[in-house]
């Protein structure tokens, strides 16, 4: 499923799309179909433009991200653990020190969470993790006692289905019949993080990290952010796939609505509620704070 995941979205990320209207244009071209190539090539040029502006990204990017409204820490409830989801850090043999992309803002704030006292235990997952995540938790002061790694995951869906038995072996976990986690990743990955982790028998709270997108929308909208730029092509391609992403877990799920009403056991339903209300009442919390 890992690798039909991204062949689905490899053809139809904004750039594979934008190159096959070109070569559309240019087989036309061949073809002596001037117009028909002539029209091929402007929508390509139309296409490559809207997916590289800072303006599509306020759009899309703000979409994502305002449904998962940043929290300070102290706001949180406490839980039985903090699931941190990888894919915010690098690390390999010829660096001393992970490399922090932009997403590493997931590990910062697991640790604040940790540090604000909402859980005895944080969770990284992910490939890769145990070697680049974890070292920064423990620079940011989080020990190493606290820390429980999960390792196999590939993508999102692994990252839920397999922090839940993380989860269940921890000590005290299994009097418990739905532990509670604060899931922590970056907002506009939220939505497809939540879709995974609501169908675990996990109590999940969401706690967004990494709000790019609202850093920008904060600001007023200028003539030149119109203009395309490569920075805003990766952006909204990040953004794009995220799309994609949620329809393909809800496609592959359809005979298990994520609404859950239907299929779910009630307390399935009480969990997915309590993820609902806390989202709304953070929602209305920032809204009222002005920002």
């Amino acid at each position: 499923m890992v690798w039909l995941n991204k062949g689905v979205w490899y053809l139809l990320m904004p750039m594979t799309l934008g190159l096959a209207l070109m070569a559309a244009g240019l087989v036309l071209s061949l073809l002596r179909k001037r117009r028909l190539a002539a029209s091929a090539l402007c929508m390509a040029l139309l296409w490559f433009w809207g997916w590289s502006t800072q303006a599509s990204y306020r759009a899309l990017g703000g979409a994502l991200e305002k449904a998962y409204p940043p929290q300070e820490a102290a706001q949180f409830p406490k839980a039985d653990a903090i699931v941190v989801l990888g894919g915010g850090m690098a690390r390999n043999a010829k660096l001393p020190y992970a490399e922090m992309w932009s997403a590493a803002d997931r590990a910062w704030h697991a640790a604040r969470l940790y540090k604000a006292g909402k859980a005895p235990v944080v969770i990284p997952t992910g490939c890769g993790d145990e070697h680049s995540v974890v070292p920064l938790l423990l620079d940011l002061g989080v020990p190493r006692k606290a820390i429980s790694v999960e390792k196999k995951a590939r993508n999102t869906e692994e990252n839920a289905l397999f922090v839940e038995d993380v989860v269940r072996a921890l000590p005290g976990m299994d009097k418990k019949q739905k532990p509670r986690v604060l899931v922590v990743t970056s907002a506009w990955h939220m939505r497809r993080a939540l879709l995974n982790f609501e169908r675990t028998g996990l109590e999940v709270i969401p706690a967004a990290a990494d709000h790019e997108a609202l850093a920008v929308c904060g600001e007023p909208l200028r003539w030149y952010n119109f203009f395309p730029t490569c920075e805003y092509l990766a952006r909204n391609t990040a953004m794009m796939k995220e799309v994609v992403g949620y329809w393909l877990y809800r496609v592959k799920g359809f005979l298990r609505p994520p609404d859950g009403e239907a299929d779910a056991a009630p307390s399935e339903v009480v969990a997915k509620t309590r993820v609902k209300a806390w989202t709304r009442q953070a929602s209305g919390k920032w809204r009222a704070g002005g920002r």
